[in-house]
């Protein structure tokens, strides 16, 4: 009986750890979904200064998360979703418009894509 309890501890704790998981990277997503948003809405009101701006500020706050974010996903993921913020960043510097929407679109399919991934469906089990 007293293994059973034991088990039983394991698996509450096991659901615990999944759940916080679950609820950082989701949260983490939108977050920088959100912040991407606002950088396309500047972009597309022309104010180049205020969305290179805040594109900085999306990755260098990018940086400080993945540390956190690489433990919990696939390095691989974390890479280059970064790689697509940069990209972003230094298409914003250069004023055009075309590369840089094509990256924001691509950083926030990768972004929804890792929130989505976390979901304990039985296709991400499998």
């Amino acid at each position: 009986m007293k293994r059973i309890y034991i088990s039983i501890v394991f698996l509450v704790i096991a659901f615990s750890v999944s759940a916080v998981e679950l609820g950082y990277i989701s949260g983490k997503a939108d977050a920088f979904i959100s912040m991407i948003d606002q950088v396309d809405r500047y972009m597309r009101k022309t104010n180049y200064e205020d969305a290179l701006n805040l594109c900085r500020e999306v990755e260098d706050k990018w940086y400080e998360s993945a540390e956190s974010i690489d433990m919990l996903l696939i390095h691989d993921y974390v890479d280059q979703i970064g790689n697509s913020i940069s990209k972003m960043r230094s298409h914003a510097e250069n004023g055009n418009p075309d590369l840089y929407f094509s990256e924001s679109a691509s950083a926030k399919k990768e972004l929804a894509s890792i929130k989505e991934s976390e979901y304990p469906l039985l296709e991400n089990i499998l």
